[in-house]
């Protein structure tokens, strides 16, 4: 039988994981959180809201990299030890964090064309039924997006078993396997908690912000993220234990 995963145990150590190690969290984070920081400063002063499509893949690459940087160093504070994490606090770019970035490019290509097939699927179903050209298009994307975090949710453990280099290397069939019967808390981790953390960054942010202010919120965001990244994690450690 499979394990079920203690939902509760997991959103509370993923507040109070980063709690207990703060001086790691702080010391191993400080680059990634400053380069995202620099990145999000450089996209909402500088540079136009609408760019050419090189210039677009160009910062989709950038914030990757970033990502990977950040999401890896996070799972390994919590599921290794994180002084010795912290140790290493200069940035390095390895085969760990090439074989992460795969990963996410690939999650993020299936779910871009899988959303726009099932859309297709919608509307022209929609319109052979209904009869007119009349669609909730927002809606019905917003379903979609929700019904493809499912399969998301149940392949997220790829994530912490890559940036741990678990051996031998994770595939699509592994963390299939070992999340049966959890797809509904897992949904819950990376669904529900992203989505109310969104609300939280939402209420603290106004459109006139200061600059401080605006620092304020994007370092408070980081912290939702890194909290949101230990739940993935303890999830892996709770169904691999």
């Amino acid at each position: 039988m499979a394990a079920r995963l203690d939902l509760g145990k997991v959103v509370a150590g993923a507040f109070l994981v980063p709690w207990w190690h703060r001086g790691a969290f702080a010391r191993a984070l400080a680059i990634p959180v400053g380069l995202f920081m620099a990145y999000t400063a450089l996209a909402y002063y500088v540079l136009p809201a609408e760019l050419p499509w090189y210039a677009g893949l160009a910062a989709t690459l950038a914030y990757g990299l970033l990502f990977t940087l950040f999401a890896v160093t996070c799972h390994r504070l919590v599921l290794l030890d994180a002084r010795s994490v912290a140790a290493e606090w200069r940035p390095r770019w390895t085969m760990r964090e090439t074989r992460f970035l795969m990963w996410v490019a690939g999650f993020w290509l299936i779910g871009f064309m899988g959303l726009l097939v099932l859309l297709t699927i919608v509307v022209n179903a929609w319109g052979a039924v209904a009869g007119h050209d009349s669609f909730p298009l927002e809606w019905a994307q917003q379903a979609i997006k929700i019904a493809l975090l499912y399969p998301f949710a149940r392949l997220c453990l790829l994530f912490p078993a890559t940036a741990v280099e678990r051996d031998p290397p994770p595939d699509l069939r592994w963390s299939w396997q070992l999340t049966r019967g959890n797809g509904w808390r897992l949904l819950i981790v990376v669904g529900a908690l992203p989505w109310l953390f969104s609300l939280l960054v939402d209420l603290v942010y106004r459109s006139e912000a200061t600059t401080f202010e605006w620092l304020l919120v994007g370092v408070l965001a980081m912290a939702l993220f890194a909290v949101e990244i230990a739940a993935v994690s303890l999830s892996y450690r709770e169904l691999t234990a």
